[in-house]
Order: structure tokens, then C-alpha cells, then sequence
């Protein structure tokens, strides 16, 4: 979008109710100073290795949504994906996945 002589990028929204699977791998604790605390986490994302996401992807997850619950919202940035194609030789169909990390930062002053 042109404003002026300045182009601005602004973030669209192209996928929604995804069914994905967010966990945990590392646990890093809260950091505190006198005027801010924050938190960094590195987190994955599993889900079907048809969705396009794409480094630096900004990504809105509902923790729960799929089974209808009103988890926490978190909001994080896509590192490149890993696509596993039905992994183990194919022994059990199905296991076909992607898995992203994920990087989530929060400061509060």
C-alpha cells in the first residue's frame, strides 16, 4: 500500500482454523529488571505438510480451538519448515507432518 511517497506492508490474514498441535520444548524462565520483565520461548508447531506456512510467518494459535475450548491465544513467528513425508517407511499411514518452531517474545514494562 502506497501512502505518499512511503509503501507499507501490512499483514493479511490467509489461513484460519487450521488443526495444528503446539508443544513444548524448552521452558526458559521469566526475566525481570527493575523497569520491564520478559518472556522468550521456543516452542513447535506439528500439522498436515499441506499447509503453506513460510519463514517469518506471523501465526495467531488458539490453544483448545479445535475441541471447541477458549484456551490462552498465543501469538508467534514461523522459523522454516520441516516436512516429514510419511515418516518410519511408511509403516503406519498417516504420519505425514510438518513441524515449525516457533518464536514467541513478550515484554512488559
Amino acid at each position: 500500500m502506497k501512502d505518499g511517497n512511503l509503501t507499507r506492508q501490512e499483514r493479511q490474514q490467509v489461513l484460519t482454523g487450521i488443526p495444528c498441535r503446539i508443544y513444548q520444548s524448552d521452558n526458559k524462565p521469566i526475566n525481570m529488571s527493575q523497569t520491564a520483565s520478559s518472556v522468550s520461548q521456543n516452542d513447535h508447531l506439528a500439522c498436515d505438510v499441506s499447509v503453506d506456512i513460510h519463514v517469518g510467518d506471523e501465526l495467531i494459535i488458539t490453544r483448545g480451538g479445535r475441541l471447541g475450548k477458549p484456551g490462552p491465544t498465543i501469538r508467534a513467528f514461523a522459523s522454516d519448515p520441516n516436512l516429514y513425508y510419511e515418516p518410519f517407511g511408511a509403516i503406519m499411514p498417516g504420519l505425514a507432518h510438518q513441524e515449525i518452531r516457533l518464536l514467541k517474545q513478550e515484554r512488559v514494562t
